[in-house]
C-alpha cells in the first residue's frame, strides 16, 4: 500500500476522504475559509511557507485536491507546520467544515 505523507495524521487523512466526497463548487467554498483561517493565524509564518511551497511544488499535479489551487495551497501549508500546529490547523479544518456542512444542511 502506498503511504502518503498525511497518512500518519488520521484526522487530516479522514478530512481529505470527506472533502474528496464533496462537489467542486463547495469544495472551493470550503478551501476559502480554510484559508482565511490559516491567514488569520498564521500571518507571521505565511510568506515562508509560500517560499517552501514553491521550492518543494511537486514535478506533477497528481493528486485528487491538486486540481484545486487554494485547497492545495491549504493542505500543503500543513506540511510546514509542526506537530502540534498540524493537529491544531487540522482540527480548525474539521469545525469549519462541520459548521459548512450544518450550514449547507439547514438550507
Amino acid at each position: 500500500m502506498y503511504n502518503r505523507w498525511y497518512d500518519k495524521y488520521p484526522d487530516l487523512k479522514s478530512l481529505l476522504l470527506l472533502l474528496e466526497t464533496i462537489d467542486e463548487y463547495n469544495v472551493e467554498l470550503i478551501a476559502q475559509d480554510f484559508l482565511q483561517i490559516i491567514l488569520s493565524r498564521y500571518k507571521d509564518k505565511f510568506d515562508t511557507a509560500i517560499q517552501y511551497m514553491t521550492d518543494n511544488a511537486p514535478p506533477g499535479y497528481n493528486r485528487w485536491y491538486d486540481d484545486n489551487y487554494n485547497l492545495h495551497t491549504c493542505i500543503e501549508f500543513i506540511k510546514t507546520l509542526d506537530d502540534n500546529e498540524k493537529k491544531e490547523l487540522i482540527n480548525s479544518f474539521i469545525m469549519s467544515l462541520l459548521s459548512f456542512i450544518t450550514n449547507v444542511d439547514d438550507e
